[in-house]
């Protein structure tokens, strides 16, 4: 009776076995043509597969994704300014985006195994980023001794976002006050990657390429109507700095909110957004950052963002972005 329950026992987990791994040629087959890449369409989670038996318990591991080796980065922006997010983040991300002066929740962040992105604005700039601190040497120096011990984690430095957009320093001045702070942080962060943001009117102007700072290598630009991606804006600025050593980052939309001042866009069309940013990424080989904005919410101005923290289906979307990126390829 014993050697028959166990032949059952062993035919049922043979059988469950063959269920799963059929199961598994399934989710595959609509991929078995990107042999280069996962499409976001078709992206899965790794865990192991668990069949439980009467004699003992199975694992199956599911196929990886295919993600190209030049995405390296993901995360989220607004992701480090609260200590209770960075747990939570980290389970799908690679670095959180924290203020100089938040030691505390660069900690926070090595405890998780995550790198940093730092923001500098109050370094180097002054009255909402319109204008040049006048000490910003001495503010440097200060703030480059609390930042070395976390030399091994800083992934990018970002002096001030949008600056071409948001300071009243003429171009020319800002590229050169820019190239300034560049050689600045290099010389204790050589690795280190120097990031800046821009918007789509500042790429789109004729004289882009001479206001570009020339020792910089990681830039992005925002762009947040309408369903396309970034409208073609992210192929601009790639052509315009081409003759640059320079890497890229996406910043797909990720908010809803009540500014009339941006186009309304349904989960659906945000959802949409997301995966093209992510197959945008996973097809050009100098994007290495998906950097969705933004995770946590907030109000300005009486408007309320509501950001990929809570909106469910969206952050299930990232989620499974982030995991690729960081851990399921």
């Amino acid at each position: 009776m014993f050697f028959i329950r166990l032949y059952q026992a062993s035919f049922q987990k043979l059988a469950a076995f063959l269920m799963c791994l059929m199961l598994s040629w399934s989710m595959d087959s609509h991929s078995q043509f990107y042999t280069y890449h996962t499409p976001a369409e078709y992206l899965r989670e790794t865990k192991p597969i668990i069949i439980p038996g009467n004699i003992f318990v199975t694992g199956i591991v599911p196929k990886k994704n295919h993600v190209p080796s030049h995405l390296k980065e993901f995360g989220f922006y607004h992701s480090g300014w609260d200590e209770d997010d960075i747990p939570e983040v980290a389970k799908f991300s690679t670095f959180v985006d924290v203020w100089c002066f938040d030691i505390d929740l660069m900690e926070v962040a090595r405890r998780h195994g995550l790198k940093i992105w730092v923001a500098l604005a109050p370094i180097f700039f002054k009255d909402f980023g319109k204008n040049k601190q006048e000490d910003y040497r001495e503010r440097w120096e200060r703030a480059r001794h609390q930042l070395l011990p976390f030399k091994d984690i800083i992934y990018a430095f970002d002096p001030l976002d949008e600056p071409f957009q948001r300071s009243s320093l003429p171009d020319k001045e800002l590229k050169l006050y820019f190239e300034e702070i560049g050689a600045l942080i290099k010389k204790d962060f050589p690795t280190a990657k120097l990031a800046i943001t821009f918007t789509h009117n500042t790429v789109s102007q004729a004289r882009f390429q001479l206001i570009v700072p020339e020792n910089f290598n990681l830039f992005g630009v925002d762009y947040y109507y309408g369903v396309n991606f970034q409208n073609k804006i992210v192929e601009k600025l790639m052509h315009k700095t081409q003759h640059m050593d320079a890497k890229y980052y996406l910043i797909p939309r990720g908010f809803k909110t009540t500014n009339s001042g941006y186009e309304t866009l349904s989960v659906t069309e945000l959802l949409l957004r997301a995966r093209q940013a992510y197959n945008f990424a996973v097809s050009h080989s100098k994007v290495e950052v998906v950097f969705p904005f933004h995770w946590k919410g907030f109000v300005e101005h009486t408007e309320t963002y509501i950001g990929i923290e809570n909106i469910p289906v969206l952050r299930n979307e990232y989620e499974k972005m982030g995991r690729a990126i960081s851990r399921d390829r």
